[in-house]
């Protein structure tokens, strides 16, 4: 007579039957441009139709260079920023090879409308990427901002200065700056934090400016001026 623990070690090794190892399923998503980083990152880049939680110390810190490769794959796309928190300028984002025909820069008065804005443009299926500035993100807006991008199938990050507490977004990395390049540690990823950071090399251009955003939103600070 076969005991209980046998029988269910031979329900266990059924094949349609799917034992979980501590990693998520499969998540469609697009190369992050860094092997090293991809080689952590679920399905071996950053998702599609999902927000990722970018952290750094403060803006200017290494995050563009992080980010550049994967803006670059958004040809025929748009890539919209929400409130940065400083000025992006033209050359540095023509010289990353970015078009700068399909950036828009949007730069709403408060959090709740910067918000509304990723929120927005997430739902949208022309947006290849969705960057948003914003600190202040409970957890229901950042449901709010996945369930959206679930719609739109673009790639969004959420750039802040400081992680939430709790977060329904599936992957936290912060970046740290180092001379040359950035250090990016995975805070947050299926549950299980990575030690140890990855040390990526930063590109040539800077991020986008040195001066806060004060102007009017919408053009590109470089871009047609006469100087």
């Amino acid at each position: 007579m076969k005991t209980q623990h046998s029988g269910l070690g031979e329900v266990l090794r059924h094949p349609a039957i799917w034992r979980g190892d501590g990693r998520a399923a499969a998540v469609a998503c697009v190369p992050s441009g860094h092997a090293a980083l991809d080689a952590v990152l679920p399905g071996g880049g950053w998702p599609l139709a999902g927000v990722s939680e970018i952290v750094v110390p403060r803006p200017g810190m290494g995050e563009l260079a992080l980010l550049w490769p994967v803006l670059r794959r958004c040809a025929g796309q748009t890539v919209c920023l929400i409130r940065p928190p400083l000025l992006p300028y033209a050359p540095a984002w023509a010289a990353a090879g970015i078009a700068l025909e399909r950036l828009i820069w949007l730069r709403p008065g408060d959090t709740a409308g910067a918000l509304w804005a990723m929120e927005q443009a997430l739902r949208e299926p022309g947006c290849g990427a969705v960057l948003g500035w914003i600190d202040g993100v409970d957890d229901r807006a950042a449901r709010r901002l996945l369930l959206a991008s679930r719609e739109g199938g673009g790639c969004g990050f959420l750039l802040r200065t400081r992680a939430g507490q709790t977060s329904p977004l599936p992957l936290r990395l912060g970046v740290e700056p180092l001379p040359g390049g950035v250090a990016v540690r995975v805070l947050k990823y299926r549950g299980l934090p990575l030690a140890k950071p990855i040390l990526l090399r930063s590109e040539a251009h800077a991020l986008a400016g040195a001066l806060f955003a004060e102007s009017a939103a919408g053009r590109l600070p470089g871009h047609g001026d006469a100087a």
